[in-house]
């Protein structure tokens, strides 16, 4: 027998195989129903953790030692599979029971901070005719959108250099609001003051604490005192108010004080830039959201937001994954935020678009891999205007 004759009979057997653990696996969906009528007759719970356990266990057991990760992989899937199609018999809720779009509407877009933050830069490239709504707190903007006071809030969610800004990824989950479209901004901080100052003048500087990590080799040796307030705008706002008061009338002491904040700051609050662009990494960019009260997508969105939770065992995150790894959905970025000492919540960005079914498919069965699973938004990418 030739190699390709040994190699055709090999995958003939294999081909028979595949035949076979097809209709094995039929028939297991199959019985799936009945579990699914029995447990709905019963008022008995999808999920039953130890009888998973078991089922895990008894497949390691049958399993040749160099199989064992394996045939975890393969059991753990069919779970899934097997609580997705209890869930589609028993019409219970699933991922993807997601609202329908709505139409993008003009309206008040809210930003978190003052006139020359980050955020209004932000919301003014991307929504240039609107009415701009100023928030204190992120927390503001998203009670903002939710009241209808905003049809749209811009918040930043992550930088290149400092990674992702925790509280914004706790307030998605907290309020509900949708993520309909998202840009990078380029952020050249600069260090700011009252015009006439100098280096050697300055004693305290103000920044938002993200504005301090973004520039941290600039500050460090220097003999000045950092204190953060809640934004950088607000930071210029205040030398601003040191430097000299609605009168008009100059603070000499006022040349002391400093923020690390945009140009567009400067310009707005009539300080001069002192040293600019100081940021560790001149390609420093932001990332920014736009949510809103209801999902806006199309076929041409481009991203799909997730969040999620899993049991406290051994490779419940993998399994997640792998459902999108399987599907071929590529995973931009995953952040995970604590909820308890040991447990964490997961939020993922995906390469997708939530009406590919290929995508519809690898949610639904990663979520049968979680205790909690939701859809954020879909939506794409605006391009930062020069």
């Amino acid at each position: 027998m030739t190699a390709k004759e040994e190699l055709q009979a090999l995958r003939t057997q294999i081909d028979e195989v595949s035949a076979a653990i097809v209709r094995l696996f039929n028939e297991r969906q199959r019985l799936s129903t009945e579990v699914a009528r029995v447990k709905d007759a019963g008022n008995l719970a999808i999920t039953d953790a130890n009888r998973e356990e078991q089922v895990v266990a008894a497949a390691v057991a049958a399993s040749e030692p160099e199989n064992r990760a394996a045939a975890i992989s393969l059991t753990r899937t069919l779970i899934a599979l097997s609580k997705l199609r209890q869930n589609e018999q028993l019409a219970l809720p699933t991922a993807l029971d997601f609202p329908a779009p709505v139409e993008p509407t003009d309206g008040v877009v809210a930003f978190q901070g003052v006139a020359g933050a980050w955020s209004e830069q932000c919301a003014q490239t991307l929504y240039p005719e609107a009415e701009k709504l100023a928030c204190a707190y992120f927390e503001d903007v998203f009670e903002a959108v939710k009241s209808g006071k905003a049809a749209y809030g811009v918040l930043p969610i992550e930088n290149s250099r400092t990674g992702a800004i925790g509280e914004v990824y706790d307030l998605l989950r907290r309020h509900s609001c949708f993520i309909v479209g998202e840009l990078w901004l380029s952020v050249a901080q600069s260090l700011l003051a009252a015009p006439g100052a100098r280096l050697t003048d300055i004693r305290e500087v103000f920044s938002h604490p993200e504005g301090f990590s973004q520039c941290a080799r600039f500050l460090k040796n220097r003999s000045w005192e950092l204190t953060s307030v809640r934004n950088t705008a607000v930071a210029a706002q205040m030398v601003a108010e040191k430097a000299g008061g609605a009168d008009g009338v100059k603070n000499a002491e006022g040349v002391k004080f400093a923020a690390i904040g945009s140009p567009r700051a400067a310009e707005v609050y009539g300080l001069e830039v002192l040293a600019p662009d100081v940021m560790d990494d001149r390609n420093n960019r932001t990332r920014f959201i736009v949510i809103a009260a209801a999902p806006q997508y199309n076929e041409q969105s481009t991203s799909v937001t997730v969040t999620f939770s899993t049991q406290h065992r051994s490779g419940a995150l993998c399994s997640v994954l792998e459902a999108f790894m399987l599907a071929g959905v590529n995973l931009t970025r995953i952040e995970s935020r604590p909820v308890s000492a040991e447990r964490y919540r997961f939020f993922a960005d995906l390469a997708a678009n939530i009406t590919d079914p290929a995508t519809r498919d690898a949610i639904n069965i990663a979520s049968m891999h979680c205790d909690y699973f939701e859809v954020l938004g879909c939506y794409s990418t605006s391009e930062e205007t020069k």
